[in-house]
């Protein structure tokens, strides 16, 4: 746990009618927002008109923006007063805490989660829902996501993986291309996430999970994602994501996964960093975390190298395939498996 002078400064305040809310939610949405106001209506309508045969709670995690997405949050709890809970502070905590405080708030022993800036398209919930009961043994489920820019045209598609089951090892190998404002997860599973005593990215946490259990990947778009606005840290905090990124793939117990998964898994990134270094013109950036990358990599620079090279050139054929006739279904893909 966070240790609890980090904590205890920030007073979490939560804005609900106690008297009127659902008694047992089967499901807690964690909805995250940091100016968000332009978007956050349609999320929260967007998970408050599920059609469901169970009780669901959205938690709206407001984390003191700049704009006015407390006051449209109070408005959303005020139309929705079963359903809708808006958790806050006096001051900002940043998306970490955010999201640590709605974990411990939440009641359901099914957890998704819905960025402020994101939406679900209708029947989402419930197949979800549906699925993760017909597999116990799965810790979470996912879905695709349509791309959409931020008048809500859309733009593509957040993948290119199809139905599929994720375990750990091909998590690591491929990379993150899993969609958090799909993702639903078993509660008990939040204790791991609780227990992580530092900032972390959605990365870290589908790898935690994936040391639980299977992941499912329904191939069908069942959510909206806005790429790049102004509150993403992919769009403004490039190298902390980076960081952050890294940090996920060292937590992964060494003896959870082989030698050539978390060597794929380097090599992986590797390929991510070199089309970053390429496309910001920066070599040192590529030089530098070649060294870190070499150093923790059990396989050493060299076959490191072989293993990232393959991995453009196989990046890199796609990319040129999805631009043939035949292959338009896959010419916008955000991120490629």
């Amino acid at each position: 746990m966070p240790a609890p002078d980090t904590l205890s400064i920030h007073r979490t305040i939560e804005h609900s009618d106690a008297m009127q809310l659902v008694g047992k939610p089967l499901v807690s949405v964690l909805v995250l927002a940091y100016n968000h106001a332009a978007f956050l209506p349609k999320a929260v309508e967007s998970a408050v008109t599920q059609e469901v045969d169970f009780e669901f709670e959205v938690l709206v995690g407001e984390d003191c923006s700049k704009d006015d997405s407390l006051q449209v949050a109070l408005t959303l709890q005020q139309r929705f007063p079963s359903l809708v809970r808006v958790i806050t502070a006096d001051n900002n905590v940043g998306a970490y805490r955010n999201y640590l405080r709605l974990l411990r708030a939440a009641r359901g022993s099914l957890l998704a989660q819905l960025d402020g800036d994101d939406y679900w398209l209708p029947g989402k919930l419930a197949r979800q829902v549906e699925l993760i009961r017909q597999h116990p043994d799965h810790a979470a489920v996912y879905s695709n996501a349509y791309t959409v820019s931020a008048d809500d045209q859309p733009t593509g598609f957040f993948n290119d993986l199809g139905d599929a089951v994720v375990d750990l090892a091909s998590l690591l190998r491929h990379g993150n291309n899993l969609n958090t404002s799909t993702m639903l997860y078993r509660a008990e599973l939040a204790t791991h996430l609780l227990a992580i005593d530092h900032e972390y990215i959605d990365y870290q946490i589908h790898l935690v999970l994936a040391q639980h259990g299977p992941l499912s990947h329904i191939g069908e778009p069942l959510a909206a994602y806005r790429a790049g606005t102004s509150g993403s840290m992919v769009a403004t905090s490039n190298d902390k994501v980076r960081e952050l990124y890294w940090r996920a793939i060292q937590s992964v117990p060494r003896d959870a996964v082989s030698d050539a998964d978390y060597a794929r898994g380097l090599a992986d990134f590797l390929r991510r960093v070199c089309f970053r270094a390429v496309a910001a013109r920066d070599p040192a950036l590529l030089r530098t975390w070649a060294a870190r990358i070499y150093a923790a990599s059990p396989y050493g620079p060299l076959r490191t190298s072989g293993m990232a090279a393959w991995n453009i050139v196989r990046m890199t054929t796609r990319i040129l395939t999805s631009q043939l006739p035949f292959a338009r279904h896959l010419r916008h893909v955000l991120y490629r498996h």
